[in-house]
This record gives C-alpha cells, structure tokens and sequence, in this order.
C-alpha cells in the first residue's frame, strides 16, 4: 500500500519540540536536534556556506527530513545540496545523503553512493556511528558535486523518444514503485507543455527533470529515496550509453521489457 502523500513545512523549533521515544535493548533514537546540529556544524567546519535551510515534516513530526543549499557558484544550474531523513517511529532507518538542486526549478538530483551517502537503522552503535560518519562525508561534498555535474552533462547528450520515455518511466512505475497515476499524468503534461525550461530539449536530462519535478511533493518518509532510486536509474541509463550505443540498448539492460508498451494509455 501506499503512503498517503502528506506532508508539510516545519521550523526548526517544531522538529525540536516532538516528543523523543524511549529507548531500548534494541532501539536507540538519535534527535532531529541531534541531526541538525551535528550536519550544520560539519557544513561550517567544511568551509562551505549554507544558503538556506527547510524542514518538512509528517505523521505528527515522527518522520523529518532536513535539506540545506549550499553556495557552489560556478554552475548557473544547479547547486550543491545536503539532506538528511530521520524517524522516531521507526518507519525509516536515518538517511543521509548529499545531491544538487536543480536552480530553475527547485528539482532534486540525488546521488546515493557509498562514497558520499548511508543509511542506518535506529539500532547498536547509530548514537556513535552518525556523529563520527556526516563529517566524512561532508568533507567530500565538492567531489560528489562534480560527479552530478558530469552526470547533468552526460544526460543532456542523450535523446529519448516518446517509446524510450515509457521503457524509463514504466520501471519507475512497475518495478521500483515509484511513481503513481498522478505523477505520471504530471510527466505526461510536462512532455506535452513544460513547466520550465531546462536547455536540453527531448533529452534523458529533461525526462529526468520531469520525472523528479513530478515527486517532488511526496510524503518526507518517502522524499528521499524516491529521489534516490530514481537518479540511480538514470544515471545507470547515462553511463551505459556511448556514441556507438543506441539508447534503446542502454535501456533494456537495466529496464524490464514488459514494463513499456501503452504506459501512457493506461494513465
């Protein structure tokens, strides 16, 4: 089943204030205080200047995500952007991970590579494990940020037609369950009638904006790894296309057959 997709702004103050669970043999919370402070002190002590800050919050302030912007200049495109997800519910372990924003449109591009994100259940040493962790990884922000831009750069070079969009789209929506009828009616409109324009017309980088311009409002239990999975699935696409490749190629080897044909008929 799936989560009902609601969601709202928080402050800083409110996620402080949620009630904190008791801890356990085997449970063992770590605060969104706890996980705000530790990730702005290690964005400072990295040198890097933070833009802004948001909060969302669900399921009463159980289930928080926090995202910070960070000043990168150089990119008229996109931004660095770090984010972290944390329960008190134990719906999900903590997620953190770094990514780039996308300016024209506030669209999220996430990588979730070993060298620059993790994810670690409210379980054993977590109290210890994050503080040591987020500031390794942060201290790599700007290597990971030129390993997006490639990936933007890459994806502009690759053209998909209206049957690759519904191979791409249909794994997304099958296998990966990610996105639903409303989301994809929201990509349909976007290949119709963009809502923005990104520079790279009938490419896999404009599909790639749509797709996460589509998810961009779904429950924060749910915000980061969508946006998680679904970058992987396109930068798999983008890797695995070469000049000697066709795209339709570098599709099928990581997108099941069946799941294409009639996609959007069926919305």
């Amino acid at each position: 089943m799936k989560v009902k997709k609601e969601y709202y702004d928080s402050t800083r103050s409110e996620l402080i204030s949620v009630p904190l669970p008791e801890e356990t043999r085997t449970y063992k919370p770590i605060t969104h205080e706890q996980v705000m402070d530790l990730t702005l002190e290690s964005i400072y002590q990295a040198g890097l200047t933070v833009e802004r800050e948001e909060y969302r919050s669900g399921r009463e302030g159980n289930v928080a995500t926090g995202s910070y912007y960070i000043s990168t200049g150089g990119d008229s495109e996109m931004q660095l952007k770090i984010v972290w997800q944390n329960s008190y519910d134990r719906s999900r372990p903590l997620i953190f991970g770094i990514g780039a924003n996308v300016i024209v449109c506030t669209n999220m591009m996430m990588a979730f590579r070993a060298i620059n994100s993790f994810k670690k259940k409210h379980t054993g040493e977590i109290q210890t494990f994050a503080p040591g962790i987020i500031p390794e990884y942060i201290k790599g922000a700007g290597e990971v940020f030129l390993g997006l831009q490639k990936d933007k750069e890459a994806m502009k070079q690759i053209p998909v037609d209206r049957r690759m969009t519904a191979e791409i789209l249909g794994r997304l929506h099958i296998e990966k369950e990610i996105l639903e009828p409303t989301q994809l009616n929201i990509i349909r409109r976007e290949l119709d009638k963009p809502t923005h324009k990104y520079n790279s017309p009938g490419s896999l980088w404009e599909l790639y904006q749509f797709t996460t311009f589509a998810i961009g409002g779904v429950h924060p239990s749910r915000w980061l790894s969508d946006h998680v999975e679904t970058h992987e699935l396109f930068s798999e696409i983008a890797s695995l296309y070469t000049g000697e490749r066709r795209v339709e190629e570098a599709i099928a080897t990581v997108v099941v057959p069946d799941l294409q044909l009639k996609l959007f008929d069926e919305v």
